[in-house]
């Protein structure tokens, strides 16, 4: 060893404490690896003196070894710079946030967190800029809650003073809930299930392993940007297993995961410690949407209650065009809608349906199909603006699917009852018929009659329906009756 290592030794034995006196302040190790990095002679001399840590910060900052607390802060807002380009989405927002307080508490090892992001806060509002606004805007979402309401109040005041908000400021922390699946190993010692999410169109899903041989509690857990793919996953790693996937209702997700919640997490390895340390809280948050009902608040559905929405729905794939439109309340559910298609359309409603919007599926409230439930979710919810889309399926078999355009949403007249049938074109198909390219092998028999099947075709068709049936012709006033038929029967 070097003499001046063993020297160095030497002294910091001969120190009775850390207090006793101002060559105790800086370590001798410390001055060492300094002066090993070039530090001047003057620097070295002056923190060797130092009988304050105070002393010993500025001498730092003043000799460019440690950042000034702007230039330090300046370098965390760094970290919220991609939230500040046009196309970041809320999911990134949200991540962002989350990695962020992650790392503030390793780094912290047990300081006040709160307390520190209070500071960051105060120092964001005196720095301003797009960065400062952004970690506001995501600190009054995933922050701890005694935060939140000074980091929201900050976030108001920059934007007031002139700031573009963001684009994803309204939506983050807010994504809308999808299904559940997950599968458990026969032994029942581990099991995994995920909580499907969107924001718009993109989807997402919380992943988690929960070990019961550990506890109970939450071993792993991660965000997946590929449900579906997932899903494949899962139901692949099941079946190695010998078990088989399985969908869990939003209460029973709720139920499940807030036993895991309650015990004590149980990564193991270091990539289970770091996806546990950024997503639990991000979990938690997941847990509290699914406890929430679908239906909107009460003054959003009592607008609903007051306007209608019109209606174009097209049988997909059918040539010529198969359409109908009509009119109804806003707050219409779902269940509902399906209900008065069915009669739109002449469908005989014995079998499968879904609503399938860009993110969501809605159809009836049965745990193993894995839908949200149609008849908590209505029309003004999924599609609140004309020009808003979604589909229809009837049929999984068959495979009759309708296009739903909203062509307006306005007041509703007093004057009038609904839901109303404005217009048509075309008789629907006949329910059972094996879909639509069967359908038009039926109209080509039905069409020719040296066909060898026309004879069959008609005889089968006189059990469906009525006398004289015109593939061509809409009844205008027989679909408009079949709607009010659908009100008498709620």
């Amino acid at each position: 060893m070097p003499a001046s290592g063993m020297a160095s030794r030497g002294r910091r034995r001969a120190r009775p404490d850390k207090h006793a006196g101002p060559a105790g302040v800086v370590p001798d190790e410390l001055l060492e690896q300094l002066a090993a990095a070039g530090a001047p002679a003057d620097l070295l001399e002056a923190l060797a003196d130092a009988s304050e840590l105070e002393d010993v910060l500025e001498g730092l900052i003043a000799s460019g070894a440690l950042p000034s607390p702007e230039e330090a802060f300046d370098t965390l807002l760094c970290a919220f710079t991609p939230l500040t380009a046009p196309d970041c989405d809320p999911l990134t927002a949200e991540l962002t946030g989350y990695e962020f307080l992650a790392t503030l508490r390793v780094a912290g090892d047990g300081t006040d967190l709160s307390a520190v992001l209070h500071g960051m806060i105060e120092s964001a509002e005196r720095v301003g800029g797009p960065e400062a606004l952004a970690m506001t805007r995501v600190l009054a979402v995933v922050g701890p809650e005694a935060v939140r309401p000074a980091a929201t109040a900050v976030a108001a005041r920059l934007v007031a003073g002139g700031l573009p908000d963001a684009g994803w400021a309204d939506a983050v922390g807010r994504p809308k809930a999808g299904a559940c699946f997950g599968y458990s190993d026969l032994a029942g010692a581990q099991e995994v299930i995920a909580l499907r999410f969107s924001y718009g169109r993109r989807q997402h899903a919380v992943s988690v392993l929960i070990d019961h041989q550990l506890g109970g509690g939450v071993k792993d857990c991660y965000v997946a940007g590929r449900p579906r793919l997932l899903r494949r996953q899962y139901a692949e790693l099941a079946e190695m297993r010998g078990a088989s996937l399985h969908d869990h209702s939003a209460p029973e997700a709720v139920e499940i995961l807030e036993r895991a919640l309650a015990a004590r997490p149980c990564p193991v390895e270091p990539d289970q410690i770091e996806d546990v340390g950024i997503h639990l809280d991000l979990l938690r948050s997941r847990v509290d949407l699914l406890r929430r009902p679908a239906l909107p608040n009460r003054p959003a559905r009592d607008a609903a209650r007051r306007s209608v929405h019109r209606l174009k729905i097209g049988l997909r794939g059918a040539k010529p065009p198969i359409w109908r439109r009509i009119e109804v309340a806003s707050d219409t559910s779902l269940e509902q809608l399906n209900d008065l298609i069915q009669a739109a359309f002449g469908w005989l409603g014995g079998h499968l349906w879904v609503f399938t919007t860009a993110s969501e599926e809605f159809g009836p409230a049965e745990a193993e199909l894995g839908f949200r439930d149609a008849a908590r979710t209505i029309v003004a919810t999924v599609a609140p603006r004309a020009g808003d889309r979604l589909r229809y399926t009837y049929d999984f078999g068959d495979d009759w699917q309708h296009d739903i355009v909203v062509e307006q949403v306005a007041a509703a007249d007093p004057a009038a009852a609904y839901p109303r049938c404005l217009g048509g074109r075309r008789a629907a198909p006949p329910d059972d018929c094996g879909g639509i390219g069967a359908y038009e092998e039926l109209l080509e028999a039905l069409a020719d009659p040296g066909d060898p099947d026309h004879a069959e075709r008609l005889e089968w068709l006189g059990d469906r329906l009525p006398m004289g049936w015109d593939p061509a012709a809409f009844d205008g006033a027989g679909t408009d009756a079949a709607l009010r038929a659908v009100v008498k029967r709620r």
